[in-house]
């Protein structure tokens, strides 16, 4: 007599295969949080790299930087893309003139999701990179001085 031979899968075999989905699921979830803000980075990073393009094209039009504001028809895209992607959430990135009239200087920055204290700073003198230095610090992106940003790493 020969015995039939049943096919399917054990129940102990079924149980190893959840263990390790269960476990694969565990290692994803606990890196998504860093992927989205470092996702939500690239997203200032790259609004601010074309801000700046902005920034050389308002002085190339008006020989001054006072209308490169997140107002300019052209940066209000921009600047809420930085706003939603802030870790402040609705905080535009913050725009700075060298004066109150026919500013010869600019810069913008924003801080970023992933490190603490990090931010991502672009001037009109052609810098941008991240920084560790806050931009809003003495002698750099602050009305009334040279708006130039902070020395950053690529």
């Amino acid at each position: 007599m020969k015995l039939q031979k049943s096919k399917g899968f054990t129940l102990i075999e079924l149980l190893v295969v959840i263990a390790i989905i269960g476990i694969l699921a565990s290692i994803v979830l606990v890196s998504f949080p860093g992927a989205t803000k470092k996702a939500k980075d690239t997203r200032i990073i790259s609004a601010i790299g074309q801000a700046r393009t902005v920034m050389t094209y308002v002085y190339a039009n008006d020989g001054d930087y006072d209308a490169f504001l997140c107002t300019h028809t052209d940066m209000v895209t921009l600047c809420a893309e930085v706003a939603n992607n802030h870790p402040t959430s609705g905080t535009n990135p913050t725009i700075v003139q060298d004066d109150a009239s026919d500013s010869t200087a600019a810069c913008i920055y924003s801080l970023l999701n992933a490190k603490t204290n990090y931010w991502y700073c672009g001037d009109s003198t052609g810098v941008a990179g991240f920084t560790t230095t806050d931009p809003s610090g003495v002698g750099y992106c602050v009305a009334d001085t040279t708006a130039v940003c902070p020395s950053v790493a690529s």
